[in-house]
């Protein structure tokens, strides 16, 4: 699967687990990323979620796709 399909099979708003999953980490580290202002992050009623954008430029894959 490319990248780009990647990202478009990715929902807008990802859960803090499923970001984790994604890179590979702990959610810890990935709210650490969120507090440190590194990843962007919304507030959402059942708790924070990271749009599948603001993962893309974390990761410095930001492609030119939109969100």
């Amino acid at each position: 699967m490319t990248l780009t399909e990647q990202f478009q099979t990715l929902p807008k708003l990802l859960k803090v687990r499923e970001v984790a999953d994604f890179t590979g980490t702990h959610e810890r580290t990935v709210r650490r990323w969120i507090r440190d202002g590194r990843l962007g992050a919304v507030e959402h009623p059942s708790g924070l979620r990271v749009p599948r954008r603001s993962l893309w430029r974390f990761l410095g894959l930001d492609l030119g796709l939109s969100a």
